[in-house]
């Protein structure tokens, strides 16, 4: 019963992909696992129409696996790239300052409209750093010639 996508082409378009950077900071970004954690029966997912269904390979859906980011960041030690870092949405976005905090409510007496519009931004931020949701996604930041600018 147990089975794993085959992830040697993805590996290489990442290999590929940061390579190619002369300077930079590649990102990619996973509703992911790692290799240690990964799924006994697979990720291997079909959609049809925006809802989940049996993944079958005979063009009626889409076809889609989660990515074990770890495996994509091994990159061969030979290209002398600094570590890459892997983390959750959540705090990449809160390392970048996207908090989702509340504004104070006094504002909301004060400036109305930008009380309003602070609440939305907090709103947003608030549910693509979710605990169980966007903010479970896996990103990993690969920089090339650069500093992380995570760290």
């Amino acid at each position: 019963g147990l089975r794993a996508e085959i992830g040697l082409p993805r590996d290489q378009a990442w290999a590929t992909a940061v390579t190619s950077l002369q300077r930079g900071l590649a990102v990619a970004v996973d509703y992911a696992h790692t290799v240690a954690a990964r799924p006994p029966f697979g990720t291997l997912t079909g959609f049809r129409e925006g809802r989940g269904t049996a993944p079958v390979p005979d063009g009626s859906c889409d076809i889609t696996a989660h990515v074990a980011l770890d495996a994509c960041a091994a990159l061969d030690p030979a290209l002398r790239l600094p570590e890459a870092l892997l983390c959750t949405q959540r705090d990449a976005l809160r390392a970048l300052g996207l908090i989702g905090a509340r504004p104070p409510l006094t504002f909301a007496s004060t400036h109305p409209t930008a009380y309003v519009r602070a609440l939305s931004t907090a709103g947003e931020a608030a549910e693509l750093t979710a605990s169980g949701g966007l903010g479970d996604f896996g990103w990993l930041l690969q920089p090339v010639g650069i500093e992380n600018p995570l760290l």
